[in-house]
Order: C-alpha cells, then sequence, then structure tokens
C-alpha cells in the first residue's frame, strides 16, 4: 500500500515538474540524485573505521590480498562509491568549461526525456523515445571523447580515486566476523551482493531492450535490409 501511495506521490512530482518546463524538471531530477546520495550514506559503514591507521599493514600473501579486497570492498564499497562520487564533482568543478559541457547536456537529456517525451518525426520518418536515446548516446560520447577533453579529465579523477580505493582495501586489515547483528557492530556489509543483483536486472533489461532493437531503425531502412533477408 506504501509502495503504491509513494509511486503515485512520484508521478504527481513529475507531471508537476514537466508542467513547469526544464527548470522544474532539473529541480526534481537534482532532488532524486540528492536522495540517492543520500542512501549511500546511509548504507555507508562509519568513516572512523574505514580511516583507522591502526588496521593498515601489508598483506602477507597474494591470497591475503584477495581475501582483504573481497572483505573490505563488501564492508566499505558504499563508502569507496562515495569517495568516487566525491572525486568526480571535484573534477568537473574545478574546470569550469567541463561543468558547463556537462551541464549542457544533462539539459539536453531532460529536455528529450522529461520535458518533450514524445516521438520526433522528421522527413517522414518517425523516431520513438528509444531511437532518440541511442541518438543522445552517440552525442553524448561524442562531445566527451571527441569534441572536448572533458572525458579525460574525468577518467584521470576517477582512475586515480579508484586505484586508492582498491590500495586501501589490500592494505586495510579487514574487521572480524560480525557475531550476531553486524549492524551493530558498526558494519553495514552488502555492498556485493547489492551489485550482484543490480547487475543481474541490468542485464536482463539490456538483453530486452537488444531484443526490440529493430524499433530504432527508420522504415525506410528496415525495407532495405529486407530485401537482402535481414530482419529487425
Amino acid at each position: 500500500m506504501h509502495a503504491r501511495t509513494r509511486s503515485i506521490d512520484d508521478g504527481d512530482e513529475d507531471g508537476k515538474a514537466k508542467a513547469l518546463g526544464l527548470p522544474g524538471v532539473a529541480l526534481t531530477v537534482a532532488n532524486k540524485i540528492l536522495v540517492a546520495v543520500k542512501a549511500l550514506w546511509v548504507r555507508s559503514s562509519p568513516w572512523l573505521m574505514l580511516v583507522d591507521i591502526r588496521k593498515l599493514s601489508c598483506p602477507e600473501s597474494v591470497g591475503d590480498a584477495l581475501h582483504r579486497f573481497r572483505r573490505n570492498t563488501n564492508d566499505f564499497g558504499y563508502n569507496y562509491t562515495l569517495v568516487l562520487l566525491f572525486v568526480a564533482v571535484a573534477c568537473v568543478v574545478t574546470k569550469p568549461f567541463s561543468l558547463i559541457v556537462i551541464a549542457a547536456l544533462a539539459m539536453a537529456w531532460v529536455w528529450v526525456f522529461y520535458v518533450r517525451a514524445s516521438e520526433f518525426h522528421y522527413n517522414g520518418q518517425t523516431y520513438s523515445l528509444r531511437a532518440q536515446g541511442a541518438a543522445m548516446v552517440m552525442f553524448s560520447a561524442f562531445v566527451l571523447m571527441v569534441a572536448t577533453n572533458v572525458s579525460q579529465v574525468l577518467m584521470g579523477g576517477l582512475t586515480a580515486g579508484f586505484l586508492a580505493c582498491v590500495g586501501h582495501s589490500v592494505v586495510r586489515a579487514p574487521e572480524p566476523p560480525p557475531e550476531g547483528d553486524a549492524e551493530a557492530q558498526g558494519i553495514v556489509g552488502g555492498f556485493t551482493e547489492a551489485v550482484s543483483g543490480a547487475a543481474k536486472s541490468g542485464y536482463s533489461q539490456l538483453s530486452g531492450a537488444l531484443g526490440q532493437v529493430g524499433d530504432m531503425v527508420p522504415n525506410s531502412v528496415r525495407q532495405q535490409f529486407d530485401k537482402v533477408g535481414i530482419n529487425f
């Protein structure tokens, strides 16, 4: 009942945001991002445990290093994710041009999928939202990787942050297995299970989207392929 009420409320909020145009939708998207970050913060383990220098030591072997990596990733994975988000934001904020490019792309995505949110007709062809999404992905990749150096700035910072997180997970001695309630001992954990479940869900959705890839092909192009025996 609560889930149904929450979904109805979310739909009402989205409708009000669309009525306000691009600014309203931008505020709604920003609020959802803040809610997601807050959820990560709530799920993270205590930061004092993460930076406890008394737990730092060199692994005794490769097997010990892998064991530490698995345990610490599961226990502090949400903390590592927040660190990477902070690094990404810092990279963008310290480069005003990158901030402008990403903001412009974000507004374009919001306009296509939240404000207009309809099929696009051009030169007698009808392009669905899925086709527009594919075009936006290619356009965004071109802007970030070819037309500008935004991807280099982000990848440089994220690579450094990722290596720092991996190094920390290897040199930090894992916490002993919790007895009884893990959260009572300050460990939230469950990060690897959550990532595994999200990956399986994403794979199933991707398989369904690829099965309907023909919707992204204009009718004239599809007819040409049908002539040579290629069906979408």
